[in-house]
């Protein structure tokens, strides 16, 4: 798996940015943690030619204390970069 930090703000825009490049969300968990916080998780694969993309979008706040990053199959890293980059822009 391949993991890639993000900014928590960048969390909401990258999941809408999913769901225009057409990405189907296989799952989404979400609850609290550690007593404390939230988290959730949310899943989505695409097909790319024989290879299915899968990808994680894992979000915390502890106290205030905010995360969030990516995990993903080797399939969905360049496509996930692309959708990165176009947060990244806005």
């Amino acid at each position: 798996m391949i993991y890639l930090t993000i900014s928590p703000s960048q969390a909401e825009p990258f999941q809408k940015q999913m769901q225009h490049h057409e990405w189907e969300m296989v799952s989404q968990e979400g609850g609290q943690s550690q007593f404390i916080g939230w988290a959730y998780v949310m899943h989505w694969q695409k097909q790319v030619d024989d290879k299915m993309a899968k990808v994680w979008l894992h979000y915390s706040d502890n106290q205030g204390q905010l995360e969030a990053y990516l995990e993903m199959n080797p399939a969905a890293k360049p496509l996930i970069d692309s959708v990165v980059a176009e947060i990244t822009d806005e």
